[in-house]
């Protein structure tokens, strides 16, 4: 996970800098089955590769024993366009997001935070948990699950990695006691109020997607300030900051910068710590591609993953 947060650096520098070319992704809905397909290209002048990564999630898997979501990633050479690696899109998917949130997290939450709050308790709230802790002393981790026998499971899975005190809650008022707040849903509802929020909080949105799923609340996104990984993609696809923009509670310049811009030193992050601050991140494939990247090169040097022809 260090290694992954450290590639993000790399990654959302690139993106800023106007060094990587990252159409929207393509994102179709698959009505009979109530699921959706997902195919996001990227070219990084920097790396001189080209990245696809495919998508498909399914809501119904996980009740018939399937990952909610199926992912692959392809690296091509960019000068000569021959195809490089293919690779399991999933973990992929899964280190990055938890990578870019705890980088966002080392940039903007309070040096000395010690208590996390997690919203969901699939694959990516282990990777959020895993990132977070990475950058910050956690001492407490209170879990946010809908389902009774997954928080169970969520937190007995980590209670066996990490040393911390790691509480169920039962009640939403405990989250006055968090430093830093992950969502990791889809939800298409905030998944808690904006009073709960005690000043100095940083928050982590990864899980909406959609122009109509939304985690966080407009009354909270109004008084943070919102750093998002790319604005282009967040203001096509991001209902967390579509909704408010459309009902009028800001408009497109509420957004404070994208994280690539904080680390090249042309905005600022936190600066008093009783500001709320708001990382909104709807994937990008930048950061498929460095993880890949990383990989790949890693792969070769010592003679791992097996070698097909096209």
């Amino acid at each position: 996970m260090k290694e992954a947060i450290q590639l993000m650096r790399d990654g959302f520098i690139t993106l800023s800098s106007g060094h990587a070319d990252v159409p929207v992704r393509v994102n179709m809905s698959i009505e009979e089955h109530g699921g959706r397909a997902l195919f996001m290209p990227v070219y990084s002048k920097n790396h001189d590769q080209v990245g696809l990564k495919s998508v498909t999630v399914n809501p119904t898997n996980p009740a018939n024993g399937l990952p909610f979501i199926h992912a692959i990633v392809t690296l091509h050479d960019a000068q000569t366009g021959i195809p490089l690696a293919l690779m399991d899109g999933e973990f992929i998917t899964s280190l990055r997001t938890g990578a870019g949130a705890g980088l966002a997290t080392d940039l903007l939450s309070r040096p000395k935070s010690s208590v996390l709050a997690i919203f969901g308790t699939g694959v990516q709230a282990h990777t959020q948990v895993a990132a977070v802790c990475a950058v910050r002393p956690i001492k407490k981790i209170l879990v946010f699950g809908r389902s009774p026998k997954n928080t169970k499971i969520f937190v007995k899975q980590i209670a066996k990695r990490y040393n911390l005190e790691i509480v169920a809650a039962k009640s939403a008022d405990v989250l006055t006691e968090a430093d830093i707040v992950c969502t990791a849903t889809t939800s298409l509802t905030p998944v808690f109020a904006d009073k709960h929020l005690s000043p100095g909080t940083h928050i982590n949105g990864i899980g909406s997607y959609r122009p109509d799923m939304t985690e966080i609340s407009s009354e909270v996104i109004a008084r943070a300030k919102v750093v998002v990984d790319q604005r282009k993609a967040c203001l096509c696809e991001a209902g967390d900051l579509i909704v408010p923009i459309q009902q009028g509670h800001f408009n497109e310049s509420h957004i404070h910068a994208e994280l690539g811009e904080i680390l090249m030193n042309d905005a600022e992050g936190r600066t008093d710590d009783s500001e709320i601050t708001f990382f909104k991140s709807v994937g990008n494939a930048i950061q498929d591609l460095v993880v890949a990247n990383f990989i790949e090169k890693r792969a070769r040097e010592i003679n791992l993953g097996t070698v097909v022809t096209l």
